[in-house]
């Protein structure tokens, strides 16, 4: 006795079927891994802008100008650092220019104001927050500095820069006698 079969324009059109709907599959479990770094990342940078801003509106103005000796990057300074870092290191991270942020991060190295300073440390942050969701492929490699690094590694070095240039303003303001902001919850 011989098996029934279906006919082999049959085969091929439900294995045609059976391929797509595995891709299918596998591509939303992809994509369903991207939302969620996706959302972590905002929200962790949005509480990284939370904690930064608030401690650069916390220092007085008249202190910006502080240099605690010479060669060291003075208050004013070090928060325009992390203002033209934010920048530049989302611009890579995310596959763009840096020619595209030359002339904001120029404008930046002019400010003298403590508001006109705060006001671009915010915007810097939000370029950020709004450059995330365009990452793709987390593990594809691009040059950072002259070295091959994943979006993933871009991504914790951009923020392992925030973290130790943040401690230097903490420094900073301690050395005045001024507390920083508190900073919120890292957990979702």
């Amino acid at each position: 006795m011989q098996a029934w079969r279906l006919p082999l324009k049959h085969q091929n059109l439900i294995m045609k079927k059976i391929t797509i709907i595995a891709s299918l599959c596998l591509l939303a479990t992809a994509l369903q891994g991207q939302s969620l770094k996706t959302d972590r990342l905002l929200y962790s940078w949005k509480n990284m802008k939370n904690m930064v801003v608030n401690s650069a509106k916390a220092m007085p103005e008249e202190h910006y100008s502080y240099v605690p000796v010479e060669g060291v990057r003075g208050y004013a300074d070090q928060v325009k650092h992390i203002t033209t870092s934010n920048r530049y290191f989302i611009t890579m991270v995310s596959g763009g220019n840096p020619a595209d942020i030359g002339a904001d991060n120029q404008k930046t190295q002019g400010l003298q104001s403590k508001a006109e300073i705060i006001a671009d440390l915010e915007q810097s942050f939000d370029y950020v927050i709004s450059k995330i969701p365009e990452i793709q492929g987390y593990d594809n490699e691009f040059d950072l500095f002259g070295q091959k690094v994943t979006r993933t590694e871009g991504l914790m070095l951009m923020e392992h820069h925030l973290h130790r240039e943040q401690g230097k303003i903490i420094f900073l303001m301690r050395m005045k006698g001024v507390a920083p902001a508190k900073s919120t919850s890292w957990l979702l």
